[in-house]
């Protein structure tokens, strides 16, 4: 593979305490009950305004209500919440030193993913970077990886997707990449197999076996 491209929340940094804390204050301040979390999490790896249409359109809220709630939380604030998952730091590390090129094809806006990369000193490890920002159409849209195929050069097969939901899976499946699934995400192994995987890695250690193998 002459690129691995990453999805970002639930596949290198675990996010999901801060996704929770985001929502469950919107919900509290639209006064619905957090039964709703549970549909909310189906849609975790969507562009961040098509979840919210997904789970509170049939609950006849409006969106742009809603999403104002979503981000009056201050997620900027809240990022201590989130970190990578164990072991991804070190593996990050070894491919680049590998001289393996990387990229990032995420549903996290540009400025937030950026911030959050400098982080944890990532800022120079992922070329290209593709967001919604960049693209009409997001995930499971092949959009995504046709414009980093565009970037690049590269053929379909030369890229390897790597992300934690059916959305990633879809999206390379549709843009004709080969996927790989992990499993710390925010999906059970049963719905990212239906999606057709080349493999899939229930933990970093398992991971880093599959990529070592194919780079």
């Amino acid at each position: 593979m002459k690129l691995i491209a990453w999805d970002f929340d639930g596949t290198l940094v675990d996010s999901r305490p801060l996704i929770e804390a985001g929502m469950a204050h919107a919900l509290d301040a639209l006064g619905q009950p957090r039964s709703v979390m549970a549909e909310w999490l189906k849609y975790v790896g969507l562009p961040v305004e098509a979840g919210i249409r997904n789970t509170f359109g049939p609950l006849g809220l409006d969106h742009d209500t809603v999403l104002q709630a979503y981000r009056s939380f201050g997620h900027a604030e809240h990022e201590y919440l989130m970190q990578p998952f164990e072991g991804i730091p070190e593996l990050l590390g070894e491919l680049r030193a590998r001289g393996q090129r990387m990229g990032v094809a995420t549903s996290k806006r540009t400025v937030p993913l950026l911030r959050q990369m400098a982080r944890f000193g990532w800022e120079t490890f992922f070329d290209p970077i593709i967001t919604p920002d960049d693209v009409t159409h997001g995930k499971p849209h092949p959009e995504t990886l046709e414009l980093m195929q565009a970037r690049t050069g590269l053929a379909p097969e030369e890229i390897l997707m790597v992300g934690d939901t059916p959305f990633d899976l879809d999206m390379a499946r549709a843009a004709g990449v080969p996927s790989l699934a992990v499993g710390h995400g925010f999906y059970p192994q049963e719905a990212l197999a239906a999606c057709g995987p080349r493999a899939y890695a229930p933990d970093t250690a398992a991971l880093r076996d599959i990529l070592l193998a194919w780079v």
